[in-house]
């Protein structure tokens, strides 16, 4: 009879083991229930993303949990989110707290710092752009901050400066998606042009170019690339600076109705 009961028991706690409804899930040494939660409901956020909740949540786990290895890429995080949500000031401060943090971390958040201001100040991404590229342990980070590096340098009428990052960025085989667009931007001449229209068929190209000719209009038509582009690019004027560049293309706008035309590179 005693052996008989001894085996039930033995059954029993075997049964409980094998179970996970009966096991009591554990945090990972050093770490708590509430962190992980907290952890969890950002990256959540993030997935669906929530922008807004995920950068409370964020920056709440870099706040709450100072020590803990993720905080420095919960800080990027919720700096992208506030530069994802229009608050540049914002996110300037999260992404240079992240950048204090050192490492991988670093090299990131000075990448996000450089997108904040390329489009309006590109002077001033330059050198962010540049440091990032030196800090970066990840040759994707590495690549792309190479290519914003030579694309804020031609943004900025340095041409000639931009060719060496473009081409080490064009030279990565780790990222084909950041060498493919190097590679275009090195076709660009070295000036500044208002592209209006880029056409696959030569015909399309050259109707377009004499709308240009009949508004009064400067045209050209660049084809292909020199890289071996396909497309037939229909450019109006060269000027030495972008705002120059940007005022022609209002006045193309205005002529023309063509919303798309841009300023290049």
């Amino acid at each position: 009879m005693r052996v008989a009961v001894l085996l039930i028991v033995v059954f029993l706690s075997l049964s409980s083991c094998s179970n996970p409804s009966t096991r009591k899930s554990t945090p990972p040494p050093g770490r708590n229930v509430a962190t992980e939660q907290l952890w969890q409901q950002a990256r959540t956020a993030w997935l669906l993303d929530d922008v807004a909740a995920a950068q409370v949540s964020f920056s709440r786990f870099a706040e709450q949990n100072p020590l803990d290895p993720r905080s420095g890429e919960a800080l990027l995080s919720a700096g992208i989110c506030a530069q994802r949500r229009g608050r540049k000031e914002e996110a300037d401060g999260l992404l240079r707290e992240a950048q204090s943090r050192g490492g991988a971390v670093s090299a990131r958040a000075l990448l996000q710092r450089g997108y904040l201001v390329s489009a309006d100040q590109p002077r001033l991404a330059i050198p962010r752009f540049a440091e990032a590229a030196r800090l970066a342990t990840e040759m994707e980070t590495r690549a792309e901050a190479w290519l914003q590096h030579g694309i804020s340098l031609q943004r900025s009428g340095l041409f000639q400066e931009a060719i060496e990052p473009l081409q080490r960025c064009s030279d990565q085989a780790v990222a084909p998606g950041l060498s493919a667009r190097a590679r275009l931007q090195l076709q660009y001449d070295p000036w500044f042009t208002v592209q209006v229209g880029a056409f696959l068929e030569h015909s399309y190209a050259m109707s377009q170019l004499q709308q240009l000719e009949q508004a009064g209009l400067p045209a050209e038509v660049r084809s292909p690339g020199r890289k071996g582009s396909p497309l037939y690019r229909v450019l109006s004027g060269r000027f030495d600076h972008r705002d120059e560049a940007h005022r022609h293309s209002l006045r193309v706008r205005a002529l023309l109705g063509k919303d798309d035309a841009r300023v290049i590179p």
